[in-house]
């Protein structure tokens, strides 16, 4: 006797096929990635992306409290996030008037009492701040500060400061742009520090006036697969050429050449432009953001960290929690060149941190700024010479893994155009516990 088939069986048995069907296409038409692969020992995510937005990489990244008698900072991330977006709120119009201050005038324009600092990491180009404006002339689009001032006299105008020219600009205030500001500190005074001034070699800048307790972090660290940042640097992957060795993972076509640190993450790249056009500097500037801003992952805060008009290097730099990182290696930098509208190099990290480990945070207590200038003069540095301090995190690889690493809080002083630990520049040690007697 035949047996009647089932119409639920037979819809089972062409969905099926039709699955097996669509999925062999799928395998076909898939390019093979064979040689793309990861070849570090560090994790990989498949999904570890991230887009990074213009508003918040040219952003502030402390605000200073001026009081009657005493200053104080911070730059906690979530209170500076609050900051930028008020800014943002409150809209300045145009510029009214620009006057180049004497030193001394830019000075005391900065450390007057009872106003409030807004800081930059280095000097941005207004045109990429113009969402802080209604309407920003063209005519002021390349010029760059380095600080915001709103003083508590609400007639009076905001001034924005370039720290390298001594220009100050002058802008009508908005109305009640000044009151939400002052509440970020009225309404979480432990998030700052007190501070005392110092004249560095351009501009007065900040120091703690106490011993400054901050945790060295552990994470374990992460990095995107090797043709995640192939696909994104060449746009036809079918010629490329495996120049890898132990060392390196490195490709290359007839006119770029990428290689990546298998142990470290680094990675360097090099295209080679013919002609590009002149462009003002703010163009350079905003181009090289688009250029980065889907190739580095950092999750974290990563600012603006200057622009050399010698060279159109362009800096950016990665922060935790409100501090840059640094290192023996400047791994929490990214440099790249422009030509024209185009890069023609590329320096970063490939790898980003995702997990903390907690349970190995421990405490690191740093000299106060008082302390930390009288090391630096003894050991043959004047406040003149120096052209910025930082207080930082030094990123260095663990020992016992390449998937970990240590962020140690130290001092960090540029000299020269060069950045390096306190204990790299007088050879010694940066907390109260030295036997230097500090």
């Amino acid at each position: 006797m035949r047996q009647k088939e089932s119409p639920m069986l037979s819809a089972l048995l062409y969905t099926l096929v039709a699955i097996s069907l669509f999925l062999t296409v799928r395998i076909l038409s898939t390019p093979s990635t064979i040689g793309l692969s990861q070849n570090s020992t560090t994790s990989v995510s498949a999904n570890l992306t991230n887009t990074k937005k213009i508003e918040d990489v040219f952003a502030p990244i402390r605000m200073i409290v001026h009081t009657d008698k005493r200053i104080y900072l911070t730059q906690t991330p979530e209170i500076m996030k609050s900051v930028n977006e008020l800014l943002s709120e409150n809209l300045l119009d145009g510029i009214e008037d620009v006057s180049t201050y004497t030193q001394e005038e830019f000075d005391a324009l900065i450390l007057t009492p009872t106003q409030l600092e807004i800081r930059f990491a280095e000097g941005v180009p207004l045109e990429l701040l113009s969402r802080y404006f209604t309407n920003l002339q063209e005519d002021y689009y390349d010029d760059t500060i380095d600080r915001i001032i709103l003083n508590s006299k609400e007639e009076d105008p905001v001034y924005l400061l370039n720290d390298e020219t001594k220009q100050v600009f002058t802008v009508a205030r908005p109305d009640n742009v000044l009151q939400p500001l002052v509440d970020l500190y009225e309404g979480q005074k432990d998030a700052y520090m007190e501070v005392e001034s110092y004249e560095s070699e351009s501009a007065i800048s900040y120091l703690p006036k106490e011993a400054i307790t901050i945790q060295k972090l552990v994470y374990l660290v992460e990095k995107p697969s090797n043709s995640y940042f192939i696909d994104l640097l060449f746009k036809d992957t079918t010629d490329l050429k495996d120049n890898g060795n132990d060392e390196f993972v490195s490709y290359s076509d007839n006119i770029s050449e990428l290689s990546i640190h298998k142990e470290t993450g680094q990675l360097s790249y090099y295209r080679n432009i013919l002609d590009a056009e002149e462009l003002p500097d703010y163009r350079l500037i905003r181009d090289s953001f688009h250029e980065i801003k889907m190739l580095d992952n950092w999750t974290n805060p990563f600012y603006f960290y200057g622009f050399d008009e010698g060279t159109d290097n362009v800096y950016y730099r990665r922060y935790v929690n409100g501090y840059p990182i640094f290192g023996e290696v400047d791994y929490g930098l990214t440099r790249i060149h422009m030509s024209g509208s185009s890069m023609t190099e590329l320096q970063f990290l490939t790898q980003v941190i995702q997990t903390p480990l907690t349970n190995r945070r421990e405490d690191v207590t740093l000299l106060s700024g008082t302390d930390l200038l009288a090391a630096l003069d003894a050991g043959g540095y004047s406040s003149q010479e120096i052209q910025m301090i930082a207080l930082g995190y030094d990123w260095t690889f663990s020992e016992e893994s390449n998937r970990l690493v240590n962020l140690t809080p130290k001092w960090f002083i540029q000299i020269d155009g060069s950045w390096k630990s306190l204990d790299q520049w007088i050879g010694g040690t940066e907390t109260e516990a030295d036997d230097s007697g500090l």
